[in-house]
């Protein structure tokens, strides 16, 4: 199976008129003259995507690579969005309400009234570049699934390589057949306010080794840099010692000087070190994939209290189970649920914590801060 990365080259290759010849990890091309020039590539050249390959005379591509760049040429004309037909997959019977128990975890109410009917959904799937900007640049792509329908993160693992699979290179963006709305524009756009804060959830996990990391030699530099000066100024405040002991104030001022020069530079070189270790990281989509899936449609009644409400839920058969809600204050996915009090919002446990301030308990959905007053209990 080719990488991401090589598979992408070598179709959009192909759809710009190359001949390619591939296998897991190298591909040759031959490429029209036109194609060549635009991407300043010789009209027979040999690619490798993997560190497996062993070809010297291969252009090594991967995300950072400047061909990968170029690649922007050719497809800042194609569609953004590709709408493909239902996949016929199998749909087993379900029993709702073991698979309810079992994927969505209910920490303080009652599920009741499970029932499952089978249906199809239509999924929006974004693939989303990211980019860190340290002392190092660190990009890269995250594949982000979406059922804007019951606000659900499913993760349909391979489900865009099965799409892909199933297409013959040089198709169309659009399948014929594909049930495509009369406003796709704004169905999409609903989807990524959603998938929006998915994707920075992924990101912010896939790069969390290299932020441990920068954090690491912050505060090994950090340490290095507070050792050197407390060093020197321990020596001056040393030598302003001896010195008011004699009683020579003209030295002792020339001392005071340097006590306050050194910390004037010790604040300078932290601030340059924390610009040092600043990251940055952008991210932003690049394309959306909308598929249809047999599904089974489930609903069921979720009890906080006197309060109830029906809520309705996803299961397909890529995930085989309950996808998790969004929750309803923040977005990201979760399959622990908590209930708020008032109006039984679907939530994550961040998200019905307790006020720093006061400890009380409350729904981040229903109120944007703690409800109660605290400048009032001051008083």
């Amino acid at each position: 199976m080719r990488l991401p990365i090589g598979d992408f080259t070598c179709r959009l290759l192909a759809r710009r008129g190359a001949l390619i010849e591939h296998d897991e990890h190298e591909a040759t091309a031959i490429l029209p003259p036109a194609l060549a020039s635009a991407l300043e590539m010789a009209e027979y050249q040999r690619l490798t995507f993997g560190p497996r390959a062993v070809a010297s005379s291969a252009q090594a591509i991967d995300y950072d690579s400047p061909l990968v760049d170029r690649f922007e040429r050719l497809v800042e004309d194609l569609g953004r969005v590709a709408f493909v037909p239902a996949l016929q997959l199998p749909l087993r019977r379900i029993d709702p309400e073991t698979v309810m128990t079992g994927g969505i975890s209910l920490t303080n109410g009652v599920i009741r009234d499970c029932r499952a009917e089978s249906g199809y959904a239509r999924y929006v799937g974004f693939f989303v570049q990211h980019e860190l900007l340290a002392d190092e640049r660190i990009s890269g792509m995250t594949e982000i699934w979406v059922n804007a329908n019951t606000r659900s993160a499913p993760q349909l693992y391979g489900l865009s390589q099965t799409v892909l699979s199933a297409r013959p290179d040089g198709e169309s963006g659009t399948h014929a057949g594909a049930d495509v709305p009369d406003d796709a524009a704004g169905m999409v756009a609903d989807a990524w306010r959603l998938a929006a804060s998915l994707a920075r959830q992924a990101v912010e996990h896939r790069l969390q080794e290299t932020f441990d990391s920068l954090r690491r030699r912050r505060e090994r530099d950090f340490m290095r840099l507070r050792d050197y000066y407390e060093t020197i100024d321990g020596e001056i405040r040393r030598r302003a010692l001896r010195v008011l002991a004699k009683g020579d104030d003209g030295a002792a001022s020339a001392e005071a000087s340097r006590l306050e020069a050194t910390a004037r530079a010790y604040r300078d070189r932290v601030a340059d070190l924390v610009d040092r270790y600043r990251a940055r990281v952008r991210v932003r989509p690049l394309a959306a994939l909308v598929c249809t899936l047999p599904v089974h449609h489930v609903t069921a009644r979720f009890h906080r209290r006197s309060e109830s409400r029906t809520v309705s839920f996803t299961w397909n058969p890529i995930d085989r189970a309950i996808e998790p809600p969004c929750c309803e204050a923040c977005g990201i996915g979760t399959a622990t649920v908590v209930l708020c009090d008032d109006r039984v919002h679907l939530l994550c446990p961040a998200c019905h914590g307790r006020c720093p301030a006061c400890g009380r308990t409350y729904c981040r959905a229903c109120h944007a801060q703690c409800p109660r007053r605290h400048e009032a209990e001051k008083n």
